[in-house]
C-alpha cells in the first residue's frame, strides 16, 4: 500500500477538493482507496455523506492516529491511503509527512500562498520525503498563454527544492458543483477540461507512487 499526503498550511487553497478528486481518480482507475480526513472541518466526510453510491472509503481521524489508520488500511487490502491534512503547522503536518510515501503540496498562484508553503517544503525535505507542488485554482490561459501570476509562482517555487507538477487544476465552477453533489468532475463531465486535468494529475501522482524500475521520480531519488 502507498500513502499520499496532501499538504497545505494555509486555508482556502482547495486542498480537500484536490484530495477528493485524486481519491476518485484512483478509485475510478481500480484502486482500493482510503481517504483519511484529518481536517477539523470534516469536509471530506460531508462529501461522502452526500455521495449515495460506491466510492473511496472516507475515515475521520486525527494525525496522531495516522500510523494506526495506515496499518488498518493495509490489513484491509487498500492500495492507497490519501491523507487530507488540516491547514495547520507543527506536529499535525509532521505526522502526515512521516506516514507518506509522497507529498503533494497544494497552493494557489499567489505571493501569500508561496510564502506559506515554504515551511511545508522544508518539513518534507527534513524528513527526506519525495514530493511536488501542485498549483490549484489557476486562472485559465488566455490566447494559449499562462497568466503572469502562474509564471511568477512557478519561478518562486523553483527555489524550494521540489518540482511543480506539469498538470495543475484550474479555477473552474465544475469542481465545486461536483463536490456539492458528492461526485467528481470525472463522473459528472467525463470529457470536460476539468476531468482531463484530474485524470492527468492522477497519472502524474500514480507514476510517482508506483514508478517503473528505470524511472527517476521528481522530488527524490530513484525509486
Amino acid at each position: 500500500m502507498k500513502t499520499l499526503a496532501i499538504l497545505s498550511r494555509k486555508g482556502g487553497t482547495g486542498k480537500t477538493t484536490v484530495s477528493l478528486h485524486l481519491a476518485m481518480g484512483a478509485w475510478l482507475a481500480g484502486k482500493g482507496v482510503l481517504l483519511a480526513d484529518c481536517d477539523r472541518q470534516g469536509s471530506a466526510q460531508e462529501w461522502r455523506r452526500e455521495r449515495k453510491i460506491g466510492g473511496p472509503v472516507v475515515f475521520s481521524t486525527k494525525t496522531p492516529a495516522l500510523f494506526a489508520t495506515q496499518q488498518a488500511a493495509q490489513r484491509a487490502g487498500r492500495d492507497l491511503m490519501i491523507i487530507d491534512t488540516s491547514p495547520s503547522a507543527g506536529e499535525d503536518l509532521a505526522d502526515a509527512v512521516r506516514c507518506a510515501d509522497y507529498c503533494l503540496m497544494v497552493l494557489r498562484p499567489s505571493f501569500l500562498d508561496v510564502r506559506a508553503i515554504r515551511e511545508t517544503a522544508e518539513l518534507v525535505a527534513r524528513f527526506g520525503k519525495r514530493g511536488a507542488f501542485v498549483i490549484n485554482q489557476a486562472p485559465p490561459r488566455r490566447a494559449g498563454r499562462e497568466m503572469v501570476c502562474v509564471g511568477d509562482t512557478v519561478a518562486q517555487l523553483s527555489n524550494l527544492g521540489r518540482p511543480v507538477t506539469p498538470i495543475g487544476l484550474r479555477a473552474r465552477i465544475a469542481y465545486q458543483s461536483a463536490v456539492a453533489a458528492g461526485r467528481s468532475v470525472q463522473e459528472i463531465a467525463p470529457h470536460s477540461a476539468a476531468a482531463l486535468e484530474v485524470g492527468g494529475l492522477w497519472r502524474e501522482v500514480e507514476a510517482q507512487l508506483w514508478p517503473t524500475a528505470d524511472q527517476v521520480a521528481p522530488g527524490g531519488a530513484r525509486s
